[in-house]
């Protein structure tokens, strides 16, 4: 048997393999941990246990709160008719690795888990009016009084857009960034 039919074979079968399998899985980043009303990840309806994936959008109703537990411990809490896309999300703490990028509509809290802890890391959550860059943090963001704002509970964070920057390190300040960019 020469060697050409055996590689066309090969391929052959490989490409029906990738027919019967679909694309590959999407990367599970973590589940969701605590619901309250009517919540949603990707087209799924919102439970505890539900598997996070990347490039899943959350998305809440009205009084609704949603509290996803990402794999290296980091809190994402989504207020009410909030939206948060997961852009990015890397943990790897063989290479001490973490990044993670959420673009956000809406209020929400974060909390940084062993992400925090990477000698590599880079962790930036987008709003609609800024884009703020996390260090070791815990932080509330969203809508308030028509603008959006960020207030800094715990760590360090980076607010800024086309306006500035600004650097928030003492818990419990916090500035406001503008109405949302149309």
């Amino acid at each position: 048997m020469s060697a050409k039919p055996l590689f066309l074979r090969f391929f052959a079968m490989a490409g029906l393999g990738l027919i019967l399998c679909g694309p590959a899985a999407a990367q599970t980043v973590g589940s969701v941990t605590r619901v309250q009303n009517q919540a949603q990840v990707g087209s799924k309806t919102a439970a505890v246990g539900v598997p996070v994936q990347m490039n899943d959008v959350l998305r809440t109703g009205a009084n609704a709160r949603l509290q996803v537990t990402f794999r290296d411990g980091t809190l994402l809490t989504l207020g009410e008719n909030a939206r948060v896309g997961i852009d990015r999300y890397v943990y790897d703490p063989a290479k001490s690795k973490g990044v993670m990028a959420l673009n956000t509509k809406g209020a929400i809290r974060f909390a940084t888990g062993k992400l925090n802890q990477m000698r590599d890391k880079d962790v930036t959550v987008k709003t609609p009016a800024a884009a703020l860059a996390v260090r070791g943090t815990e932080f509330w963001t969203g809508p308030i009084d028509g603008q959006y704002g960020a207030l800094l509970l715990k760590g360090k964070v980076q607010v800024s857009n086309r306006g500035g920057a600004v650097t928030l390190s003492q818990p419990g300040y916090g500035t406001d960034f503008g109405g949302p960019r149309r």
